[in-house]
């Protein structure tokens, strides 16, 4: 006898038939699916290149804040002091940026241990505002003498005698004007504004400064210009015989 070793047949339903439709259309949209993704791409990198085209990357550049140099440093010298590890980067930044202006707080009256804690944030936030550091270093003895809990007869306080009017015009500074880090904070911040707004004219910023205004705030004050101008060529000069270190001079 022969045997018939063929599947039998069976009868297909419209159920069936449905079925199997749809399977062989989802076969096919496996099959697809790679093109269909890799079109996609295609599509998103053409649609993100015309995007691109029509925002040009100065509008990118214009966003990204620009550092100076002195800016750049001082922000490091905030990582460094943040840190509280005396490292070597910490060693090398003292040396060569903040050894000559203890040196020279010390010379010109500043106890020792005052001129230590001073010396480092005064370098620090005259880079941090791209200020020349004479200047910021003149400014603060003669306002104060290096004295972090000096007052005036006018209610200005600390090493850079700030007005506590002036508190909250920085967010990045703090609100105690006896503090020698919040105090210069403010004070560079202070030297900084009046020097944008009088278009970099040094003597302009000074008057401003010092509140010079009708003459009548203080006591012959039109000639505060040339006294720090004076004080911080001094300062300069006592640089250059330190073992010719000095910091960073300020741009022009």
């Amino acid at each position: 006898m022969d045997i018939d070793t063929k599947a039998p047949r069976t009868r297909r339903t419209p159920v069936i038939e449905e079925l199997e439709r749809l399977a062989r259309r989802g076969r096919l949209l496996l099959l697809a699916l790679p093109i269909l993704l890799l079109g996609g791409v295609a599509l998103g990198r053409v649609a993100m290149g015309s995007l691109a085209a029509s925002h040009p990357t100065a509008d990118l550049a214009d966003s990204t804040p620009y550092f100076s140099e002195l800016q750049r440093l001082g922000r490091y010298m905030e990582e460094l002091r943040r840190n509280g590890a005396v490292t070597t980067d910490y060693v090398i930044m003292y040396r060569d940026h903040v050894a000559s202006v203890e040196e020279t707080l010390r010379r010109h009256g500043v106890p020792d241990s005052t001129a230590r804690e001073v010396a480092w944030p005064l370098v620090e936030h005259a880079y941090r505002q791209d200020l020349d550091v004479a200047l910021v270093a003149a400014i603060l003895l003669l306002e104060s003498r290096g004295q972090p809990g000096a007052t005036s007869s006018a209610g200005a306080r600390g090493l850079m005698q700030v007005m506590p009017g002036w508190l909250g015009h920085w967010q990045e500074c703090g609100q105690d004007l006896y503090d020698i880090e919040d105090n210069i904070c403010n004070g560079t911040s202070i030297l900084a504004w009046y020097l944008k707004n009088s278009r970099g004219d040094e003597r302009r910023a000074l008057l401003g400064y010092n509140g010079c205004v009708n003459g009548t705030n203080t006591p012959d004050c039109f000639s505060y210009p040339d006294r720090v101008q004076r004080l911080q060529q001094e300062i300069r000069q006592e640089w250059e015989f330190l073992n010719g270190l000095a910091p960073v001079a300020a741009s022009p």
